[in-house]
């Protein structure tokens, strides 16, 4: 399957003086732009909370007397229409990442509290926890497939879709949607991709995710592979597997293995923060479109 770059967030220029909110747009979208590509969980989170002020710039713009007051001539209308439509899968999205996240996080919090439960002469009985935890993860890693798919389709669709209407102020209105709209999908996908980590045993899932990356990549990064958290609990706990399975367990790998799921939680938490923040932007702009159609 081809795959679009992620990290494709373009440059537009709007008409700052029909609408103040254009030009504020404009520097919200041009300062996300700065901070790709989305790495690490602290450029997510700075992220999540630059597309948030996107939002509600945006927001500003939708809510304004001239773009609630347009004129829903035919094609007007199937211009707010269609907006509102990839408004609604766009909460559909943010529905299963938020769904996703929450089953890592609970499922790494099992695993945390059956190793600081155990003593390190009993972490063979933790065989089954481990277990759990890496059928946990083999799932998750299939969910964040699907996911990916579904937004990589919401993509495609994008581009395909009609931006000029029958109005000047309506079209600028609309192309700005359609941008706000590609980059949270791009922003959706780092997250997406940054808590994949390595699949062990599926070594066509992990091309497929890590495909999805390599385009837009630096050259400094086309060499290297991506090394995250969740990488590094899975090859930690498969280190901890086999130290169980030979005896050779030792509390210090025990304690490793705890620190780094920690910090996975509070990174993870961290996701869930930024992106409840911008549900009730995009539940604002989805209110807003409806106002507009409702006029």
């Amino acid at each position: 399957m081809e795959s679009t770059n992620p990290s494709q967030l373009r440059s537009i220029s709007l008409p700052s003086r029909s609408n103040p909110s254009f030009s504020q747009i404009e520097i919200n979208l041009n300062k996300l732009k700065t901070l790709e590509p989305f790495y690490s969980s602290t450029r997510i989170h700075t992220g999540l909370a630059c597309l948030t002020d996107l939002y509600t710039s945006v927001n500003e713009l939708l809510g304004s007397t001239q773009t609630q007051k347009v004129n829903l001539q035919s094609r007007n209308k199937v211009l707010i229409e269609d907006a509102l439509v990839r408004s609604t899968r766009l909460m559909d999205s943010y529905g299963s990442l938020l769904e996703l996240l929450g089953q890592m996080k609970g499922s790494a919090r099992v695993l945390q509290f059956a190793l600081r439960r155990k003593g390190v002469a009993t972490y063979s009985t933790t065989d089954g926890h481990l277990m759990d935890y890496f059928l946990s993860r083999k799932k998750a890693k299939k969910n964040i497939v699907a996911c990916v798919r579904s937004l990589e389709q919401m993509e495609r669709e994008i581009e395909s879709c009609l931006v000029d209407g029958e109005d000047h102020h309506l079209s600028m209105v609309i192309r700005v949607l359609r941008e706000i709209v590609t980059a949270t999908i791009s922003l959706f996908r780092y997250v997406l991709v940054i808590l994949s980590g390595k699949p062990k045993l599926d070594h066509k899932l992990y091309t497929f995710i890590t495909r999805l990356m390599q385009t837009g990549k630096p050259s400094c990064h086309k060499s290297q592979e991506i090394i995250n958290d969740a990488d590094m609990i899975d090859l930690t706990l498969d280190s901890l597997w086999k130290d169980i399975k030979t005896n050779e367990c030792k509390t210090v790998d025990v304690q490793m293995v705890m620190e780094r799921l920690h910090k996975l939680d509070r990174e993870i938490e961290g996701h869930e923060v930024g992106l409840d923040c911008l549900f009730r932007k995009l539940l604002q702009t989805r209110v807003s479109l409806l106002n507009i159609l409702a006029n």
